[in-house]
Parts: C-alpha cells; structure tokens; sequence
C-alpha cells in the first residue's frame, strides 16, 4: 500500500470530547509502541457519505478480501437522505469502487451488513440491515462471469421494517443452512428482534415464539458464538435501555437445539454496570472457549468477562482494555502482531480508536495512538482482514458525523507494519455444512518454548456492531512453533485433523 500518513500524539488530548468521565482515558493505560500505518485510499478513505457499516467479504471469489460499505443517512443534510452502497474490489491490497448490479442501486439508510452463502451455490450472498422505518433487503448472487446480485422479495424476511441496526448470520439449527438473527432499535427507539429460519436456501420463515425474538427494547449489536462447546451456536445481545438500568446489560440466550433457547442469567453479566453497544467473542487466554469483549457507551469502561468453562462468566481486569472510560460503538478481535494470542480494536465516538494488545496473559496495554491514527473520529463500526495478503491484520474503521454539518468524517484503512511472527490463515469449504464455514470450530495445537499451546477461532459473519471481518481465520504463531496440528470441528458435526506442515500460508480446507 501507498501514502502512507505518519501522526504525533498532539491531537490525543482532544479525546476529552465526551464527558468529564471520558477525559481520564490516558490515566490509566499502559502505552506501548508499535507501527501501524493509516492508507490514504480514495475514494474508499475519501467518501464523506455517513458509513453505517463496514464489511470484508470475497464477493468475486479471487481469494482475497473485498470492502462492502453500507451508507446511512447523510447528516450533512438538515433532512436526511438515503445512500447509496459501496463495493470496492480488492486487485493487489488496492481497493477500486466498483458497480455491482442488483447492489450498487440500493438506496437505503444503511446500517449492518452479514455476507455469506446463504444458498450453498458457491458465492457469497448479503443481507442488509437499514434504519429509519426501511424495509431490510437480502441480495442473492446471480452467478456467472461478472459479479451482480438479485434481490430476493422474500416475505417477511424484506418486508419487515424497523430500525434495524445489526445482523448477524449462523446456523442456529445446524441443518446446513445459515438463519440470520436481526438486531432493532440500536440507539434509542425500541422494537422486537428478528429471528428467521433458512429452508434450504429458498426462504426464510419468521421465528416468534423463542425469546431472543421476543425482547423489545433498544438493541446494539448481536453475535452468534458457541460459549459452552456443545456443537451449537448461542447467541449473545448487546441490549441498552436507557430509561431502565436494569435492562442495561449483555442477554445471553443459550441454543437447546432445534430452534428452542433459553435465557441465561448470567451473575457476571448482571452484577456489572453497563449500556452495551457491541460484543465481540474470542479465547483471549487461550484455555479452549470463548470470552467476552463488551463495548459500552456513556463514559463506562468496555468490560471483559472470561469463560470458566463450567457455562458461567467472570468479569477480568484486563488492564487498559477495562479501565478507559469511552464511548464504545464497535469492538473487534484479531491477533495483529501475530504472537499467538488475541488483541482487541475498539471503534469509538468522538474519541480515536483503540489498539490494545494482549500480553500473552490477559493484560492488555494500549498501542500509543500516533502508531495508527491520532485523529478523532465518529466510529461507528470496524473490521479487520489481511487486505493485502501480507499475513498480518489490517483494520477498517467506518465513520459516521455525529450532526448535521459536521461533514468531515471519512472513512480509516490502516495497514499493519507492526507484526513480525509467523502465522497461518484458514479457508473452509463446507459441505454437508453450510458453504461458508459459519460457526465451525478451528483447534490449532503447537509446541513452543517447550510447552504445549492452544489457539481457536470461530467463524463469524459479525464482528460487533454493524461489520463483519474476513471469513478467512487468521492464527498469529509467534516465533518457533513445532510440531502444528489443527483441528476443524464443523457443524455438522464432522471432525478433521491434519498436521500442518508449512506456515506464512493460506490452509484451504474442504469439509469431509
């Protein structure tokens, strides 16, 4: 990548834009130094258009990532007006704005995106999410040499209005086919959730008697995750209601299987103090199952609770990533300095957004600002891929004006300079599971510095809220792993283990 920007920490104090609370974000954090780069990239880092969302996908199928922007109402304007969607193809880690047919057209009030292949007919398919009273829309790839979608008039999965913010795709029923849960009302206005189940691929029937669709108040963003290691996908939503604390906390809703589900009151998500916009699922200290990463709103700190593997949580000091006070829209993990365990990259409004990395231990120090980007921003949504098949994680950070008139805002791509550690990237093929891998479970086990270690990943069409990062899992390895071996645990229920015997490489895996 090409013009490259280098920024001093001048700017930083500036942060103190949201409230007295948030004006003590410095005072607590471990700074570490570290290079990442912001790309100037016209027009994808130059369009002012009010990003709602932002997603990596391949949606031509050339093995790397794509840039999918969904555009919201444009706050320039004293009345707000539908945007149109952007498609920027990847050739080479450059990225070209391109017309896509069926696409490129919508106009919308775009939020959240969810890309995968809803079909199993080999190319990834979109549904996207739109606020202000607007219908949702479901976009089917056509096939065939040139790229364009169809959109699909499927009752009532685009015929159901609201303020739909965030969705979220998986296959909740394990039948091969991906459901799509949606989540309504995000900031303020309040409306049941969406649960629709896929049939084959043709259409998708309304779900209304399970309780993840039954809750009506303001919900940020939602993420599928199998948080207690049972072959199925639980769901886990971001709910804030600020007119009733106590509603103000993170719904875990447990998978029975066949589409029935539970409510899990879990003590650590009720104890805490929170107005949760966004939650990311990832094993930060690499023990087997997943942990939790809550974006907050309002001056409180994002909070981070950690799996016990018994079915309960437990709220963790995690050092600068749960002391700063923000204002938290989009979180998101990816190991960036590709040293085997997860980092974290919060999306934040009116402040910069944050890199904190992961000591290995649980502890998490802040990447000093000017290593990525000093400038303040209204983030709104953030994803991560190796855009330029590097080996290491870059970030996109949607941006969003806060008001009318505050035009400004533009879109941040920043490439990562910072990793120096092996790594291993993993594309999976699905078969008698859903094309796209959604919800498998990858294992990989090494020997280093004379002990045995553990990584997993989850493939997701979620990444907080209203994004989506590659569907392509990316394992950091640090320096002198021995003796690799990865696990693929799909959701059908088939289990593949292979050694792996080369690494700084993509493993393309074929379920069967």
């Amino acid at each position: 990548m090409q013009n490259r920007h280098s920024f001093s920490v001048a700017g930083f104090s500036l942060i103190c834009v949201l409230s007295a609370a948030a004006c003590n974000t410095q005072s607590e954090a471990t700074v570490v130094r570290g290079s990442f780069s912001e790309v100037a990239m016209p027009p994808l880092t130059t369009d002012r258009a009010s990003t709602g969302g932002v997603s990596f996908a391949d949606i031509d199928s050339d093995g790397d990532p794509d840039i999918i922007v969904t555009n919201g109402y444009n706050v320039q304007l004293e009345e707000p007006a539908p945007q149109e969607n952007k498609f920027y193809e990847n050739r080479g880690g450059t990225f070209v704005a391109m017309a896509l047919p069926g696409l490129s057209e919508i106009e919308g009030f775009g939020s959240g995106s969810a890309w995968a292949d809803y079909d199993n007919d080999g190319d990834l398919d979109g549904f996207l999410a739109n606020q202000r009273d607007q219908r949702n829309y479901f976009v089917k790839q056509r096939g065939g040499e040139e790229v364009s979608f169809v959109s699909m008039e499927t009752q009532p999965l685009t015929t159901d209005g609201g303020w739909s913010y965030s969705v979220a795709a998986a296959d909740a029923d394990n039948d091969g086919f991906l459901d799509v849960y949606v989540s309504n009302g995000g900031l303020s206005h309040t409306g049941v959730n969406y649960l629709y189940r896929n049939e084959n691929g043709e259409r998708f029937v309304k779900i209304e008697d399970q309780v993840p669709a039954m809750q009506d108040q303001p919900t940020g963003g939602a993420s599928w995750a199998d948080y207690d290691n049972d072959g199925d996908q639980d769901l886990f939503v971001a709910n804030r209601s600020p007119n009733n604390p106590e509603l103000n906390r993170l719904a875990l809703y447990r998978n029975d299987g066949d589409f029935n589900f539970t409510r899990v009151d879990a003590d650590a998500f009720a104890e805490d103090p929170t107005l949760p916009m966004s939650v990311a699922l990832g094993d930060v200290d690499n023990d087997g199952d997943l942990d939790v990463y809550v974006g907050n709103l309002s001056g409180l700190a994002n909070k981070l609770y950690l799996n016990r593997g018994d079915g309960a949580f437990e709220a963790s000091d995690a050092g600068a990533a749960t002391r700063e006070p923000g204002f938290t829209y989009a979180v998101s993990f990816g190991d960036l300095d590709n040293d085997g365990d997860l980092d974290i990259v919060s999306a934040n409004w009116g402040a910069s957004s944050h890199i904190y990395l992961n000591d290995g231990s649980g502890n998490f120090s802040r990447l000093a600002p000017e290593a990525y980007s000093a400038s303040l921003h209204h983030s709104a949504s953030v994803a991560i891929a190796d855009t330029d098949l590097d080996g290491d994680l870059d970030i996109l950070i949607g941006n969003w004006p806060n008001r009318p008139g505050a035009g400004l805002e533009e879109n941040v791509l920043i490439e990562n300079n910072f990793a120096s550690g092996d790594w291993l990237k993993v594309s999976l093929e699905g078969t008698a599971s859903n094309r796209s891998g959604v919800g498998a479970r990858l294992e990989l086990r090494y020997q280093q510095d004379g002990a045995e270690k553990l990584q997993i990943r989850e493939v997701a069409t979620h990444s907080g809220w209203r994004s989506q990062s590659d569907l392509v899992q990316h394992f950091g390895l640090g320096k002198g792993a021995e003796a690799v071996e990865l696990t693929v645990r799909w959701p059908s229920g088939t289990v593949q283990t292979m050694p792996v015997a080369e690494w700084n490489s993509t493993l393309a895996i074929v379920e069967g």
